[in-house]
C-alpha cells in the first residue's frame, strides 16, 4: 500500500469510527430524552384548594344535614365555593353560590364571584367553572359568573341539567323548594351557546383534573378529583353536606336516590382517602383549616 493509499485508509477509518461514536451519542441522546419524557408524563400536577365562605353560618335541623338523625339537634352551616389552583395560576372554581338575588336573604353574604380576587387571582385566570348540582346556592350566580370570568366554560353533568332544566318532574313540589327558576332559565340560555359542556359520567377535563359523577343528592351530582400536596384530593360539595358524612356513611336528608348515594360513597373512597374529602357546608372547612385571606382557607 502506498502512502498516499494509507493516508486515505486512515482518514476514511477516522470518519466511519467518527460518525460511529456521533450516532451512538445521538441514541444515548435520544435514549435520555425519552425517559427524561416519560418520567414528565407520569408526573402529576399539584392543585391547591380553597374554601371560599359567602355567606353563614346558618342553623340547621341536625336531621336535614344529617340523614334521619338528631331532629331536635341545631346545626350550624356555611355556604361555599370552592377555587382549585395550579402552579401557573390557571384556575378552576367550583359552584357559583346564590346570587346577588337571593343571597342578602343569607347572614353574612358577600357575593362569591368578588372574594376570587381576594387570592390574587385575575379573572381572565378563571378557565373552568365546575357545576356540581344546581340547588339554588350552587347554580344561583350563573349569570354573575359568566360576567366576571368570560374565558371561563362551564361544565354540567348533561343528566343534571335535563332534569332542572327540562323535565317536569322538577317542578313538583319537593324540588321546587330547592331550586332558582330565574338561574335555571339563564343557564338554560347560556348553554345554546359554546360555553356550557355537558357531558356523561366521569371526564377528564384539564390535567390530572377529573369529574366524578356523584348521584345521589341529586340525579346528576358530580365531584372534582384532583392530585394535591395531600395526594388525591375531592372537592366534594354536596354529595355530603358535613365531614362525618363521608366516614361514618350518612348523607344528608335532602335525597333524591338513596342506594345511588351509598354507592356514591363506595366510587369516591376508591378515589380519594376520606381525610382528603371535602362537602358541601362543613363550618369546619372555615374553621379547621389555615386561613389564607377574608372568609378563605386553604383545604389542600
Amino acid at each position: 500500500m502506498s502512502v498516499i493509499d494509507r493516508r486515505d485508509f486512515v482518514k476514511s477509518v477516522s470518519v466511519a469510527a467518527g460518525a460511529t461514536v456521533l450516532a451512538g451519542a445521538n441514541s444515548v441522546m435520544a435514549a435520555e430524552k425519552k425517559m427524561e419524557a416519560g418520567k414528565s408524563s407520569s408526573m402529576k400536577t399539584i392543585y391547591e384548594v380553597f374554601a371560599l365562605k359567602y355567606a353563614g353560618p346558618l342553623d340547621r335541623p341536625g336531621a336535614m344535614t344529617f340523614f334521619n338523625q338528631g331532629y331536635k339537634d341545631v346545626i350550624q352551616i356555611n355556604y361555599y365555593i370552592w377555587a382549585i389552583r395550579a402552579k401557573n395560576g390557571e384556575t378552576t372554581l367550583v359552584d357559583t353560590g346564590t346570587g346577588k338575588a337571593w343571597g342578602p336573604k343569607f347572614t353574612g353574604f358577600f357575593p362569591p364571584e368578588q372574594m376570587v380576587a381576594r387570592l390574587g387571582i385575575k379573572p381572565e385566570q378563571v378557565t373552568r367553572i365546575v357545576v356540581t348540582h344546581m340547588h339554588f346556592d350552587h347554580i344561583g350566580g350563573i349569570t354573575d359568573f359568566a360576567q366576571a370570568f368570560p374565558a371561563a366554560k362551564f361544565y354540567v353533568q348533561k343528566t343534571e341539567f335535563d332534569f332542572w332544566v327540562n323535565s317536569p318532574i322538577s317542578q313538583r313540589a319537593p324540588f321546587k323548594l330547592l331550586q332558582n327558576p330565574d338561574a335555571n332559565k339563564a343557564f338554560g340560555e347560556l348553554a345554546k351557546g359554546p360555553r356550557v359542556i355537558q357531558i356523561n359520567g366521569d371526564m377528564v377535563i384539564g390535567p390530572d383534573m377529573q369529574l366524578l359523577l356523584a348521584p345521589g343528592h341529586t340525579p346528576g351530582l358530580q365531584t372534582v378529583l384532583i392530585p394535591t400536596a395531600k395526594g388525591q384530593t375531592i372537592v366534594g360539595s354536596d354529595s355530603a353536606h358535613l365531614f362525618r358524612s363521608f366516614k361514618e356513611d350518612i348523607p344528608s336528608g335532602l335525597i333524591t336516590n338513596l342506594p345511588i348515594w351509598m354507592e356514591t360513597y363506595d366510587k369516591l373512597r376508591f378515589n380519594a382517602p376520606v381525610e382528603n374529602m371535602f362537602p358541601g357546608h362543613d363550618v369546619k372547612m372555615l374553621t379547621d383549616f389555615p386561613k389564607v385571606a377574608e372568609d378563605i382557607t386553604q383545604l389542600a
